[in-house]
């Protein structure tokens, strides 16, 4: 079978949007071969130090032009010379965006993985009074906002009637929209060799080590730092003093500002996450805004550093509250379930236990993989 990945995120980066990609790039190299096209965002790092990776046969490179016109002529025209017209069995777009850049220009069944929901986010923004990049919304801004919802709302649909098959990270956004098109590919984390499965916590007299990792540039990250940092934290080092905040990824502005907080390390983005997992005691996903699933969540499970996140930040994984994980949505809970976790040794690792029991059960890449599987076999039957 030949397959073609359509995708606006390099597969080999290090982040959670190139681990889904990664991952369906994977599982359908198991089926055939699979060609890639990468719209190149302005800022990547040259090709020289960041060469293509992966299962791929061959590797078409286009600059993001964002805006999808311009982009979509560019591929129109490139894309005969590269594959000599040749068609796919099943050609996967990344995300609604790249199906309008690239649907309809190869031959074969179309697949669109949904992922984030940006109606969903744009939503939630608005419940919290800021736009999509965490500033107070007027009046004006917020009706705009509100029309931009419908729109894109009305996009999905769009999409799901063009389309051969919809694709979402879990049964509840799949649920939500409910298009007879739709499936669900569960996003995964692949556990890294010598993770530590049993933290030992906090000696006596420390206060532990709370982990939020992520790319702190995106601004729901951001929101979810800052909100940790000034409303929650300042109550977790009242019962835990020496208790410390790391934040990990790519920081903005606004987070490298938090640095100056008591117990705060920014510490930017690392080559690999393993030695602040095993620093962790605690990790954490203060979400109030977002769409999808969290593969940082997952990261914690397979990692057997207990977690505590907000309703937002875990949803659709089918974690439950004191089973897997805690959940908390206003700050003073919040607090609470962190400080709980990093005096309470027992607590720690029942959660993180039973958290592990669910990863092997539903996340591990296997999952991924039996889910396109069956999506190949029925598009192709």
């Amino acid at each position: 079978m030949r397959f073609l990945v359509v995708t606006g995120t390099r597969p080999w980066a290090a982040t959670g949007g190139a681990r889904r990609i990664r991952a369906a790039s994977e599982a359908l190299s198991r089926l055939g071969t699979v060609d890639l096209v990468v719209f190149r965002f302005q800022g990547a790092p040259p090709l020289e130090s960041d060469p293509p990776v992966g299962p791929f046969r061959k590797v078409l490179l286009l600059d993001d032009a964002y805006d999808n016109d311009r982009n979509r002529a560019a591929l129109r025209e490139a894309l005969p010379r590269w594959n000599g017209g040749e068609p796919y069995d099943v050609i996967w777009h990344d995300r609604e965006r790249l199906w309008h850049i690239a649907g309809g220009l190869a031959e074969g069944k179309s697949v669109v993985d949904v992922d984030d929901l940006e109606d969903v986010i744009l939503a939630r923004w608005q419940r919290l009074g800021k736009n999509s990049e965490g500033n107070p919304l007027d009046a004006s801004e917020r009706e705009a906002q509100q029309a931009e919802i419908s729109r894109l709302r009305a996009g999905h649909a769009d999409v799901a009637a063009a389309a051969d098959m919809l694709v979402f990270t879990s049964e509840l956004d799949s649920a939500t929209f409910a298009f007879p098109n739709s499936t669900v590919v569960p996003n995964t984390y692949r556990r890294e060799e010598g993770t530590a499965q049993e933290h030992q916590g906090p000696a006596p007299g420390e206060g532990g080590t709370i982990l939020f990792q992520g790319w702190h540039e995106w601004p729901p990250n951001v929101d979810a730092a800052v909100w940790f940092v000034e409303e929650i934290l300042p109550s977790i080092r009242e019962r835990c003093p020496q208790a410390g905040l790391l934040l990990v990824g790519k920081p903005s502005p606004a987070v490298r500002k938090l640095g100056s907080a008591p117990g705060v390390e920014v510490v930017g983005e690392v080559p690999h996450m393993r030695p602040y997992l095993d620093r962790a005691d605690v990790m954490i996903a203060p979400l109030r805004v977002g769409g999808g699933t969290r593969i940082k969540i997952l990261e914690g499970f397979a990692s057997g550093v207990p977690v505590v996140s907000t309703g937002i930040g875990c949803e659709g994984l089918g974690a439950e509250d004191g089973v897997h994980l805690r959940i908390a949505d206003d700050a003073e809970a919040f607090a609470r379930s962190v400080a709980d976790l990093l005096v309470d040794g027992d607590l720690r690792r029942a959660l993180a236990t039973n958290a592990g029991v669910l990863y092997e059960k539903q996340y591990t890449p296997h999952a991924a993989n039996e889910a396109i599987r069956r999506i190949v076999e029925q598009l192709t039957a």
